[in-house]
């Protein structure tokens, strides 16, 4: 008989004993549960507390957690306006240049007057001559020597005269440009000796105080959003902003079906600037969370995830959670009980309803680990 065949035997022999013997159960799943998906009525184990699979446990307790609704967006100025020209001329002057800051009412670009200036003195002077016109028609009117409508032309002439001066006075105060608004300057379309018409653009200004934070939000978490929620809003070089919210649109995107919101935030030294992208978040509920190092999560056989702890019977118990939030040191999870004896080592090796040996970390000699 040869070799090979005399230990293929004697390791059929060997894994039909272990069968017979009851050390296993084919019928378990990997959570200890039947494959109808039952509990075990019975779990075939030794008793002795030296001989339980031992894990390593802690006890974690809930804390008070801010829910958070996390949305990518970009800033915004507070507004921004393009200067055009109001009159036609040319260009006599410029006073600033791109990113300078401005206040209200500072002159920016100021075109050539031309002959606008002799056009207002001769408006003027016409004025004047109505006005006198006016006055004598008035005066023969009262004594009987002017009709009712010579005194009428008389005053449509004066109105028509005042109208044109008016008209003289705008075209020389439209020769001047200035900042409607404290701003910066994003945008200078214009040189010295340029020609422009009316309409043409000039100056570009931005208000970034205070600044905006524009996103998207889905009409699953509209209702979690209301103007005055506060919030902050972290940009891609690690700077923060926080502020309020204090628009809510009132209508989804026909074409993403989201609702835009905005955050105001203040911006007073104009640190930030418009057009950057940035994180925004949002606070929406108060809950009671654990805080856990993402090592002990796992997954059930349905591809559940979840944690293993251990009950008052020393028993293992799986728990379904839910992820909150979290990063690469800690997840913060809920749909557990207040207090649990969490299984942090060794519950990838136990299934549900085996019953262990828990250690406290602070129990476990230097060096030692679980089996």
């Amino acid at each position: 008989m040869k070799r090979s065949w005399i230990i293929a035997g004697l390791v059929a022999l060997a894994a039909g004993g272990w069968i017979l013997s009851g050390q296993i159960d084919l019928g378990h799943g990997a959570n200890g549960s039947t494959a109808t998906g039952t509990p075990n009525a019975t779990v075939s184990e030794p008793e002795g507390p030296g001989t339980r699979p031992r894990v390593r446990i802690m006890v974690s307790t809930a804390e008070p957690v801010t829910n958070e609704l996390i949305l990518q967006g970009r800033t915004a100025a507070n507004r921004r306006v393009e200067l055009r020209a109001e009159t036609h001329g040319s260009v006599a002057d410029v006073l600033v240049d791109r990113g300078a800051r401005v206040a209200a009412g500072d002159t920016l670009v100021r075109l050539s007057v031309d002959e606008r200036e002799a056009r207002l003195a001769g408006a003027r002077a016409l004025v004047a001559q109505r006005e006198i016109e006016a006055t004598v028609a008035e005066e023969l009117f009262r004594r009987g020597h002017r009709a009712n409508t010579q005194l009428a032309a008389a005053r449509a002439a004066l109105d028509a005269a005042r109208a044109a001066l008016r008209v003289a006075e705008v075209e020389m105060e439209n020769l001047v440009v200035t900042a409607p608004f404290d701003g910066v300057v994003a945008e200078r379309m214009v040189e010295i000796g340029d020609y422009v018409d009316i309409g043409d653009p000039m100056v570009r200004l931005l208000d970034l105080d205070p600044l905006h934070v524009v996103a998207q939000v889905s009409e699953r978490h509209l209702g979690m959003i209301a103007e005055g929620t506060p919030g902050a809003a972290r940009l891609l070089d690690g700077q923060m902003l926080e502020g309020t919210v204090t628009f809510v649109a009132p209508e989804a995107s026909s074409a993403t079906r989201t609702f835009a919101i905005e955050l105001e935030a203040p911006n007073p030294e104009g640190r930030f600037i418009d057009g950057v992208t940035a994180e925004l978040t949002l606070p929406y509920a108060d809950i009671r969370a654990h805080r856990l190092a993402p090592s002990v999560l796992t997954l059930s056989d349905a591809g559940v995830i979840g944690v293993k702890a251990v009950d008052a019977d020393d028993r293992v118990v799986f728990h379904p959670v839910e992820i909150v939030d979290g990063n690469r040191e800690a997840v913060w999870i809920t749909g557990l009980p207040d207090r649990l004896r969490l299984i942090t080592v060794g519950q990838d090796y136990v299934r549900a309803g085996d019953r262990v040996e828990p250690v406290l970390t602070a129990q476990i000699a230097e060096g030692e680990e679980p089996r």
